[in-house]
């Protein structure tokens, strides 16, 4: 088995913690590979492969959190390899185990006892004129946004074809059930266990009594425009990559071919997660209580 680290340049720990997993695979006999920049870091140059010899790994360990995880899944997820995230950041949402359960969580992979799960992506076009100018990929969402000091936008959506009602907000997100649970939650928007595929429409702070949070089918492609009497206008890409985008460009949101393959080794559920990650609650449910 062919193993690729990726840890998070900027944190110490998680360098440390990628020189020791080195040194473990190694003694079982496992060799790691990383990129160049990688390999500088953790001054194991002999790990370095080029890229295209990285994406034939079969798993792919990411040590940082949950913003490291989606700018590797970004990055590459053209690949379509199963990722480990170990989390060292604070929330840790979307990674998969804690630093000090890596190597044990290593054993029960090298010994076949894991699951991957898939998780949708969106794919997200800027149309400008009669062709795009961007092609992207979110895990989380999509933000069509006001800067810091405009006014408010009026956004015109259409969901496969079908226009909605003009919306005066300060944005909207277009969310996966990934996502869910990410910016789209604080602006309102419903939780989706990440199991099922449909993608989320949320208005941010929006200037209406009516306008409401939607759940529509993945296979939908949502057309977005704006009007503005300003040109601070933005699109950002799971709170990471920001463009500006000009009036009159269109934001063409649909499912991505592509897919994010997590691998799960623990026996916690999307709830048992949700609960110990937002909720802060100990559970007291026991079988038999319902």
């Amino acid at each position: 088995m062919a193993i690729g680290l990726i840890p998070h340049l900027q944190k110490p720990q998680a360098l440390t913690a990628c020189r020791e997993l080195v040194d473990w695979l190694e003694a079982h006999g496992i060799k790691p590979c990383c990129t160049r920049e990688v390999g500088n870091r953790i001054q194991r140059l002999d790990l370095v492969v080029e890229e295209a010899e990285m994406s034939k790994a079969q798993l792919l360990v990411v040590l940082g959190g949950d913003g490291t995880l989606l700018n590797v899944v970004r990055r590459y997820s053209d690949w379509g390899l199963p990722i480990l995230g170990v989390n060292l950041g604070k929330l840790g949402f979307l990674t998969e185990i804690e630093l000090q359960d890596m190597f044990s969580s290593m054993e029960l992979i090298l010994s076949g006892d894991y699951e991957v799960q898939e998780r949708m992506l969106l794919r997200v076009g800027v149309k400008r004129g009669e062709g795009y100018i961007r092609d992207l990929r979110a895990l989380n969402e999509v933000v069509i946004g006001k800067g810091a000091f405009s006014r408010m936008l009026e956004l015109h959506i259409a969901v496969d074809g079908q226009y909605l009602d003009p919306l005066p907000a300060d944005g909207v997100i277009v969310a996966t059930p990934t996502g869910s649970t990410a910016y789209s939650l604080s602006a309102g928007g419903p939780i989706v266990d990440p199991d099922i595929g449909v993608i989320l429409l949320t208005p941010i702070c929006p200037h209406s009594l009516h306008a409401r949070p939607m759940v529509i089918s993945p296979n939908s492609m949502v057309h977005v425009r704006v009007q503005a009497q300003h040109e601070d206008i933005f699109l950002t890409i799971d709170g990471q990559e920001s463009f500006p985008i000009e009036l009159g460009d269109q934001v063409v949101v649909s499912r991505a071919e592509e897919v994010a393959r997590f691998v799960k080794v623990s026996d916690n559920g999307f709830f048992d997660v949700l609960r110990k990650k937002l909720g802060g609650t100990p559970s007291r449910f026991r079988e038999g209580d319902l």
